[in-house]
C-alpha cells in the first residue's frame, strides 16, 4: 500500500508545501487533503462492500440450488410422492368398485322386476279370498 514514501520523503514534501503554500493557508490545505482522503476511503469501502455483497449473493444462490437439489433428490420425498400416487390409485379403484357394485345392483333389480304385462292384477277381495282358502277353516 505504501508507494515507497518513507519518513525523509514526507518531511521534504512538508517543507516544500510550507514554502509554496505558506504558513497561513497550510492548515486549510491539510483539511482539504484530509477530506479528500476520507472520501476516497469511503468510496473504496463502498466498492469493497458491493463486491463482498455480490460474492455473498452468488454463494447464497449456489447454496439455494444445492439445497433444492438435495430436497429433490431426497429419498424420503420420493417415497412420499410414491405413497401419494398409490393412495390416489387406491381411491380411484375404490370409487370404480363402488360404481360397478351400484351398476350390478341396478341391473339385478331390473331383472328381478316383472314387466308390466306379466303382473297379475287381482282385486284386493280376490287376494283376501285366496289367502282365506289356504287357511284351514275354523268350525264353530
Amino acid at each position: 500500500m505504501n508507494p515507497g514514501f518513507g519518513a525523509p520523503e514526507l518531511l521534504v514534501l512538508a517543507v516544500v508545501a510550507l514554502i509554496v503554500i505558506g504558513p497561513k493557508d497550510l492548515p486549510q490545505m491539510f483539511r482539504r487533503i484530509g477530506r479528500f482522503v476520507g472520501q476516497a476511503r469511503a468510496m473504496a469501502r463502498d466498492f469493497q462492500r458491493s463486491f463482498d455483497e455480490m460474492g455473498r449473493e452468488s454463494e447464497m444462490a449456489d447454496l439455494r440450488k444445492e439445497i433444492e437439489a438435495l430436497k429433490a433428490g431426497n429419498p424420503a420425498n420420493e417415497l412420499k410422492r410414491e405413497l401419494e400416487d398409490v393412495r390416489r390409485e387406491l381411491a380411484d379403484l375404490e370409487h370404480e368398485d363402488i360404481v360397478e357394485k351400484k351398476i350390478a345392483a341396478a341391473e339385478k333389480a331390473k331383472q328381478d322386476e316383472k314387466p308390466p304385462e306379466q303382473i297379475d292384477h287381482k282385486p284386493d277381495a280376490v287376494i283376501d279370498a285366496d289367502v282365506t282358502e289356504k287357511e284351514p277353516a275354523v268350525k264353530k
